[in-house]
């Protein structure tokens, strides 16, 4: 039975539709044989290419409609790795696993977390170095600077001063942290200061600077210690005759003194500028390699306490810079 006009236009629309053979048959009610010479007599594509292509087109269309999504995705996945979020965390904030985590920042060429917190140490190393050799830098132009003082002139965070200062340069600090202005001695008139001296003669007459401070701390008396007297009147015979109290004698009757207070003040802050630490012993090893320098215990007879004495050398020190 030959095909009628309007079964070949139905067969041509339905071979263009890349329906089956099964599908033209019902609907057009022609055999194969007829259908095949359809599509060769019309030069058709063949169903099943068609569907082919169909099925590629659909699915690159589903890929292009994902990639936006993923690529947003990976891009929060490189950011939070940039910042050092553990693999572990950003998985559980996308629901995935770290693997798959890893694969997205290679895949990507991106750096990874444990990556960013390696370079992150690394930076906050070079940092706090640059900060230790500023804070060193600053102090040996100022020494006897208070913490205080290093802070504001470096601009950099007092607790930071105190985490980064090198340890060969703390002994060049001076500790009670007030700034130069404010320093203890000018809380003390000349007058307050003769009125303890006097009040401490009351109990032991010759007074020598050492009863001066024992008989300040027992008897609870108002006034600065002799380091600070010291400190604004540079020898203890002078506060005394201005106070009008007899002072008191050297330490050993048969001492004979080679140096004023000042001038053993003065060997003590050479070898503190020039020693990584102030301690009596490495003093005395300096001490040694210096023509006519005093020993520690010559120092310390005359003049106080060793930590007495480094707080006096630094403060003779910070006059450099400060007057």
């Amino acid at each position: 039975m030959k095909a009628t006009a309007q079964q070949i236009e139905l067969a041509v629309s339905l071979l263009k539709q890349a329906a089956t053979l099964d599908q033209i048959t019902k609907e057009t009610g022609l055999n194969a044989s007829q259908i095949n010479q359809i599509e060769q007599k019309y030069e058709l594509e063949k169903p099943w290419i068609i569907r082919k292509r169909l099925r590629e087109e659909a699915e690159m269309n589903k890929k292009l409609t994902k990639t936006p999504k993923n690529a947003e995705r990976d891009m929060q996945i490189i950011e939070l790795a940039r910042t050092g979020s553990t693999l572990q965390a950003i998985a559980t904030q996308f629901g995935v696993s770290r693997e798959r985590i890893r694969t997205v920042l290679v895949k990507n060429n991106a750096i990874t977390p444990m990556e960013v917190r390696k370079q992150t140490r690394a930076e906050n190393k070079e940092a706090d170095i640059a900060k230790s050799r500023i804070l060193q830098n600053w102090v040996l132009v100022h020494i006897g600077c208070t913490i205080v003082e290093l802070s504001l002139g470096t601009d950099i965070k007092k607790a930071d001063c105190v985490r980064h200062l090198p340890s060969d340069s703390k002994h060049l600090i001076l500790k009670p942290g007030e700034v130069a202005n404010n320093w203890a001695t000018e809380k003390w008139t000349d007058n307050q200061i003769f009125d303890g001296i006097r009040m401490a003669g009351t109990f032991k007459t010759p007074l020598s600077r050492v009863s001066y401070d024992r008989i300040r701390k027992e008897q609870k008396i108002d006034g600065p210690s002799g380091v600070r007297i010291l400190q604004r009147f540079s020898f203890w015979v002078n506060a005394c005759e201005q106070a009008g109290v007899q002072s008191g004698k050297a330490v050993r009757s048969n001492y004979q003194r080679n140096w004023t207070e000042q001038e053993l003040i003065n060997w003590l802050a050479a070898f503190m500028r020039q020693s990584t630490t102030s301690s009596h012993d490495a003093y005395n090893e300096w001490a040694k390699t210096q023509v006519g320098a005093p020993g520690s215990q010559t120092i310390r007879n005359t003049v106080g306490s060793w930590a007495e004495c480094c707080e006096l050398a630094l403060l003779a020190l910070r006059k450099e810079w400060t007057d």
